[in-house]
């Protein structure tokens, strides 16, 4: 069972959510070492397509755990980073892998983003478990990442390696998920409205010749914006195309060939809970669900610490044998940068 229990001033959802998403404990020191060993690298992920990664390793061989960041996040999200910060601390090698256009790797790939490009996710996380997984990998996703960390479970070619995925509030219905969006608080609306175009105009940035966002900057909702994003930069004849795409479904559920544990707010003022408390549990699939907890963010006191923050390190130790074997030869498709390709600074 998971359940937290805040002080009645923490228990508001919207502050939980706030708070996650701004927080970073321990600012002054949580995380030196994992930024300390950190290793950016870039992924060939075939077909042309190359994705970021941030990459900490321990001094002795250790389990990986691969961090997926939600929905115009980075590695440096704040939830994301105090989870890979909990995991280096407890002796793991952790992969803060970003997806498309996120970060600031607009200038990576010249096709757009979009949630229905699991191919390069599922090859990027094979290529990091054979390199650095030292005989299993686990995968914790938050939000988006979190469906995206389950749509790799699922798919025919996850590697064997992947051996169990923590999902914190994944998205199940993307379309229940932007109508949430648009008619909940405008707070929410105006945030990833800001860091949607923030994004398209970095993705501008880096190739003016083919992109051009100006009508879509102007758009004042999510699902407006998607529609005219799918229509125009998509193989999608329609949004409601696209969302199908994916949507986690039952018959995703019997794909899984990695066990999944969902942990999700009954409170979630983003991700309706309804579509994720109607999964059926199966042996591959449990799901819990908390009371209070906001989206993402499950903070416990007044120090801002998050459950999942030590949920985490134990989930994963109890499923991720620390097998110890050589260090493998770099892959070729893993090549160290010294950064990422950057766009120009937005003023």
């Amino acid at each position: 069972m998971f359940q937290i229990d805040p002080p009645r001033l923490l228990r508001s959802a919207h502050l939980q959510t706030v708070l996650s998403s701004r927080a970073l404990r321990g600012h002054g020191s949580t995380g030196r070492d994992l930024l300390a060993s950190a290793e950016r690298i870039t992924i060939d992920c075939g077909r042309g397509v190359r994705l970021g990664a941030v990459v900490s390793s321990t001094i002795a061989p250790a389990p990986l755990v691969i961090v997926l960041h939600g929905w115009l996040g980075s590695e440096d999200s704040p939830y994301s980073r105090r989870a890979a910060d909990a995991l280096h601390r407890a002796n793991f090698r952790v992969a803060r892998l970003l997806l498309r256009d996120h970060g600031d790797t607009a200038a990576l790939n010249v096709e757009l983003f979009h949630s229905a490009r699991i191919d390069e996710v599922v090859a990027a996380c094979n290529a990091l478990a054979a390199r650095y997984g030292n005989g299993t990998t686990g995968i914790l996703g938050f939000s988006l990442g979190a469906n995206f960390a389950i749509r790799v479970a699922a798919d025919a070619s996850c590697n064997e390696r992947i051996a169990a995925v923590l999902a914190v509030c994944p998205v199940v219905d993307p379309a229940a998920t932007v109508a949430a969006i648009d008619a909940g608080w405008a707070g929410y609306r105006w945030w990833f409205l800001r860091k949607w175009r923030r994004a398209l105009a970095q993705k501008q940035a880096a190739f003016p010749d083919r992109y051009d966002f100006g009508a879509a900057l102007r758009l004042r909702s999510i699902g407006a914006l998607t529609e005219h994003v799918t229509a125009r930069y998509s193989e999608f004849p329609d949004t409601a195309s696209y969302y199908a795409r994916y949507t986690i479904r039952s018959e995703l559920i019997e794909r899984l060939r990695a066990p999944v544990q969902i942990v999700a707010a009954a409170d979630d003022p983003v991700i309706p809970v309804d579509g994720i408390a109607a999964l059926r549990e199966t042996d591959r699939l449990a799901v819990a669900l908390s009371t209070h907890g906001g989206h993402c963010a499950f903070i416990e006191g007044f120090d801002l610490r998050s459950r999942i923050d030590a949920a985490a390190p134990r989930f994963f130790a109890s499923r991720l044998a620390h097998r110890r074997q050589s260090r493998a030869s770099p892959l070729p498709h893993l090549m160290p940068t010294d950064g990422f390709a950057r766009p120009p600074r937005l003023d």
